[in-house]
């Protein structure tokens, strides 16, 4: 397991040994850089080996800003912060020990949305024709497509993206990420007959508390598409254990990632988990704080118990 080295447009910040620390992490996530180096756009961690079919992502976690980025913000680069999921790879650290790797994109989501499909694009955003088919998505329309345009109503960039520019980061930086995600999951269903995956994100406290209960953690199965019914609803148990309020695909189902990675009726399950933000840090400042220690045991043990689960399941393929 290493890391991904393909090198995006313009370099990236780093600084102190390799850590990815310029003044808007600093601000963004203090004291939990990155420790990366400035060639990076994804890191696989070592978990447990391949003992257990479980592997994690974290997509939206990228903390290394592209420096032609920073310069060509139409907005103050510390508003760029909501966008992005924090160190959920940090929270995580307890359940990967566990699991088969963690794969982190080191990235930012501004740069380039991993959990996007290719074709979630506005071509009126984008200088010249797009040369590949496009569609757009609830997401695009938000401003949320495949490179994020606008946040708060407010667009991201002074110039809009020439079309090669982003044929680039999709060479260098989405498409790497997929194909090495596929890989590891292939290596565990050819090792276990089956593989389940957690692709891991965090949400705002106002996403999910506009009405009723306050929901802490959704978990995503695509309405049952990327997942059966008994990893989806074990997920939900262990969560549940632990004293957490969970929800099934409302507001989140699932994107680009589970959607593509979750073959049920194949042996490969995915879900999509959305941890409210405000159980790990402070929304205000975006410092780690003493939930996060709960929270990390709680995904932990999620991970042993679906991939116990997932070893016992009727229909895995024969292992090699």
């Amino acid at each position: 397991m290493g890391s991904g080295r393909g090198s995006p447009t313009g370099s990236v910040i780093a600084r102190n040994g390799g850590m990815c620390s310029d003044a808007l992490v600093e601000s963004a996530f203090p004291d939990n850089p990155q420790g990366v180096g400035a060639g990076g756009v994804f890191e696989l961690r070592p978990g447990a080996g391949m003992r257990l079919p479980v592997l994690l992502s974290a997509p939206h976690s990228g903390r290394c800003y592209p420096r032609s980025l920073l310069e060509g913000l139409a907005l103050p680069a510390g508003q760029l912060r909501p966008l992005d999921d924090g160190p959920v790879d940090v929270v995580l650290a307890p359940a990967a020990e566990r699991s088969a790797g963690l794969l982190v994109a080191l990235l930012p989501r501004a740069w380039i949305d991993l959990n996007r499909s290719p074709a979630e694009l506005d071509p009126s955003d984008i200088e010249g024709l797009v040369p590949w088919p496009t569609e757009i998505t609830a997401k695009v329309r938000a401003g949320l497509g495949l490179v994020p345009s606008r946040i708060g109503g407010h667009r991201l960039l002074r110039r809009p993206l020439r079309a090669d520019e982003i044929a680039q980061r999709l060479a260098t930086v989405h498409r790497p990420f997929h194909q090495e995600l596929a890989r590891q999951l292939t290596c565990l269903q050819a090792r276990h007959g089956v593989a389940v995956l957690l692709d891991c994100h965090s949400m705002p406290r106002a996403s999910v508390t506009a009405s009723g209960p306050p929901v802490e953690i959704v978990v995503g199965d695509h309405h049952g598409a990327s997942a059966s019914r008994a990893v989806t609803e074990l997920a939900l148990s262990v969560l549940r254990r632990h004293g957490f309020r969970v929800a099934t695909n409302r507001p989140f189902a699932g994107g680009h990632i589970t959607g593509t990675c979750g073959r049920p009726e194949q042996g490969l399950h995915a879900l999509q988990i959305e941890l409210r933000r405000d159980l790990f840090l402070d929304e205000r400042d975006y410092r780690l704080h003493g939930g996060m220690a709960a929270l990390g045991a709680a995904l932990a043990d999620v991970v042993t118990t679906l991939g116990e689960l997932a070893l016992r399941l009727p229909g895995r393929s024969a292992a090699a």
